[in-house]
C-alpha cells in the first residue's frame, strides 16, 4: 500500500509512506465495507480534492508501489472525511463515487492503523 498526503495540491517525500503488511491492508480495506456511497460529478469531486488536504491510499497485488506507479485499487479521503472512490479497480485513477456521509473519525482510525502522522 502506498499512502500519500496532498496539501495545497502538492506533496513531499515526507508526506508519503509504504506499508507492506498484508493484514494491515486487509484490515484497512475492511473498514470501507458497508460504507454508503453515491455516484457524483467528477469535476465536483476533483474540486474537493483541490481545496482540501487529501490522503490517497493505493493498493497493488503485484508488490511495492511508488509515486506514479499503477495501482490495482486506490481511493482518496479529504480532510473533512469524504471518501472518494473509483467505479472499479480498472478505473482506479478516476473518482466516480463519494461517501454519502463524512467520516473524519474513520480517516483518523485509518491513519493510526497504518501509523502515519502527516
Amino acid at each position: 500500500m502506498y499512502i500519500q498526503k496532498v496539501e495545497d495540491q502538492r506533496t513531499t517525500e515526507e508526506q508519503t509512506a509504504v506499508r507492506q503488511e498484508k493484514e494491515t491492508n486487509e484490515e484497512l480495506l475492511a473498514k470501507l465495507n458497508g460504507m454508503e456511497i453515491k455516484k457524483s460529478d467528477e469535476s465536483e469531486m476533483k474540486e474537493k480534492m483541490n481545496t482540501q488536504d487529501t490522503y490517497t491510499y493505493s493498493f497493488s497485488d503485484e508488490g511495492e508501489l511508488a509515486a506514479e506507479s499503477q495501482s490495482d485499487f486506490s481511493f482518496a479521503v479529504t480532510e473533512d472525511g469524504t471518501f472518494l472512490m473509483p467505479e472499479n479497480g480498472k478505473q482506479s485513477g478516476t473518482v466516480s463515487y463519494q461517501s454519502v456521509e463524512k467520516h473524519p473519525e474513520l480517516l483518523n482510525e485509518m491513519n493510526h492503523l497504518v501509523d502515519i502522522s502527516f
